[in-house]
C-alpha cells in the first residue's frame, strides 16, 4: 500500500478536527512577526502567510534525519535518510523562494532562539519534536523572546504514542510552565494551545 502524501495527511487532519489551526491563526494579530518551529514541507506556513499575513515569518526547523525518534517522520516513519530531508529542505526553499516577508533558519530551534532578541515576536507556532524536554525547552527559550501581550502557541497538545505508555509529553510540558509563570493564560481548542503573555 502507497504512503498517503503529508499533503493528503494535513488536509484530513484539518477536515477531521474541524480545523482548529485555522481557528488559531484567526486570534493571532495581521502583519505580524512570528515563527513556527517545526516547518516539515510547509503547509502550515502557507497557511500562516494566507490567514495572518506576517511582516515577517520565521521558519525554523533543521531538516536533519535523525535516527534516535524512528517512529518520528524525520526519523524513518517517513524519510529514510538525510538525502530525504534535504529534498523537503529543498522544497520549502522553493516555495517561499520569492517571498521576501519569509526567512527560512535550517537549525535546532534551540540554536535559533539565541539569534532573537528579547521582546521580539508578536507571537510563535511550536511544531517540533514533540517529546517532553523538546517541548518544555521550545517553550522556556522562546518565552522571553514573546513580547507582553503575545501569545505561544502550538499543535498536538494531546499528542502521545505507544512507546509513551499513556504519557502525554506536550500537555504536561504545557502545564507545567503554565504553573511556573504567573503572568500567563491559556487557551485550549482541541489539538491547539494558546497561551498569552498578559500584558501588566
Amino acid at each position: 500500500m502507497k504512503k498517503l502524501s503529508t499533503m493528503i495527511l494535513y488536509k484530513l487532519k484539518e477536515i477531521i478536527s474541524g480545523s482548529p489551526r485555522r481557528q488559531l491563526l484567526k486570534m493571532m494579530p495581521k502583519r505580524s512577526v512570528c515563527a513556527e518551529i517545526g516547518v516539515w514541507k510547509g503547509e502550515f506556513s502557507r497557511e500562516i502567510l494566507k490567514i495572518v499575513k506576517p511582516s515577517e515569518l520565521h521558519l525554523i526547523d533543521p531538516w536533519k534525519y535523525q535516527t534516535d525518534f524512528g517512529k518520528r517522520l524525520y526519523g524513518g516513519a517517513y524519510a529514510r535518510e538525510q538525502q530525504d530531508m534535504d529534498a523537503i529542505y529543498s522544497g520549502v526553499v522553493s516555495i517561499f523562494k520569492d517571498n521576501k516577508n519569509v526567512v527560512i533558519h535550517r537549525e535546532f530551534s534551540d540554536h535559533a532562539a539565541a539569534a532573537f532578541i528579547n521582546n521580539y515576536f508578536d507571537w510563535i507556532y511550536i511544531d517540533g519534536n514533540h517529546y517532553y524536554e523538546f517541548v518544555k525547552r521550545d517553550l522556556e527559550l522562546f518565552y522571553p523572546k514573546v513580547k507582553k501581550g503575545g501569545f505561544i502557541t502550538g499543535d498536538d497538545y494531546l499528542w502521545t504514542s505507544p512507546e509513551l505508555k499513556g504519557d502525554l509529553p506536550i500537555k504536561r510540558a504545557v502545564d507545567e510552565f503554565m504553573v511556573k509563570y504567573s503572568n500567563v493564560r491559556i487557551r485550549v481548542m482541541r489539538t491547539q494551545f494558546v497561551i498569552e503573555k498578559i500584558l501588566p
